[in-house]
């Protein structure tokens, strides 16, 4: 190891919690980190402890890309449990690497011309670490999004491919839905022809409606459609003296609950494909 990076080195691991704490008192008051200021400064200093007692082990490890998801990781899990913007945990990063090489030319660490010129080199290779660092820590960050969104979402995904009976373009789902609405009609017919009565039985036909709707987004509305015109076409034919309002709110009812439900599962599927797209 040449001399002038065994005393940067040293420099930063035997100073680790004095930089640490410098750097605390930047981004705490920073106006480009606002989501640091409610934080712990015990917390943040915490953080640039442990990025400075690492650098040694960075800096000398035949990969050091590997050897920085130490910090990097961590890091990243912590910013995102505390909502922290990820613009301002890489512009936290950047003041982390100020701080560094602020103390190191406070101290004195390069007086000589040639000392000056070789430190370049160690320059060089902290600003690679610190790239390291950020890059690691943008695709953990992104990677916990995702995670998230995934975890929130599994629900619906699981509810949605259960009901749609896998693949969009599986036949049986399409036998599936023929049968709901030939049982609604059948149900229908039967309250309506042979009991004479408005009886609330069509309850039973949002269970269809809805499964459309997961199944086929906005396009599921159609079946909803069905059952309405099914309910108000049986209604005129079966019950001319009864009011003809209960069936038209009912109907009504359908078209309103299938376009919700069917507008829910479009937006959820263009976030699906959003942090797709985020991830890869």
């Amino acid at each position: 190891m040449q001399a002038y990076a065994a005393k940067l080195i040293d420099l930063i691991e035997s100073k680790a919690e004095k930089i640490a704490r410098q750097w605390a008192d930047d981004v705490i008051k920073n106006k480009r980190t606002p989501s640091f200021h409610s934080l712990s400064k015990e917390m943040v200093i915490e953080q640039g402890v442990d990025f400075y007692r690492l650098f040694r082990r960075m800096s000398l490890a035949e990969n050091p890309y590997e050897e920085a998801k130490t910090f990097s990781w961590k890091y990243a899990e912590n910013i995102y449990k505390k909502n922290i913007p990820l613009r301002e945990a890489i512009y936290a990063l950047i003041l982390l690497r100020r701080n560094l090489w602020l103390y190191a030319e406070f101290q004195g660490t390069f007086v000589t011309v040639l000392e000056k010129t070789q430190a370049v080199e160690s320059l060089n290779r902290t600003i690679l670490l610190f790239d390291y660092v950020a890059y690691q820590v943008t695709e953990k960050y992104e990677e916990l999004i995702h995670h998230d969104v995934d975890k929130r979402l599994s629900i619906v995904q699981t509810l949605a491919k259960k009901s749609c009976l896998g693949a969009e373009k599986n036949i049986l789902k399409y036998w599936l839905m023929a049968g709901f609405i030939l049982a609604g009609f059948i149900l229908t017919f039967y309250y309506h022809s042979i009991l004479q009565t408005e009886i609330v039985f069509t309850h039973l036909f949002y269970i269809p409606i809805v499964l459309a709707s997961i199944c086929w987004g906005r396009k599921g509305i159609w079946v909803a459609f069905i059952f309405g015109l099914i309910l108000l076409c049986s209604h005129v034919i079966f019950l001319k003296g009864v009011p003809f309002s209960g069936d038209i709110i009912r109907a009504g009812m359908f078209v309103v609950v299938g376009g919700v439900v069917g507008w829910l599962m479009e937006d959820v599927k263009q976030v699906r494909e959003l942090f797709s797209n985020f991830k890869a």
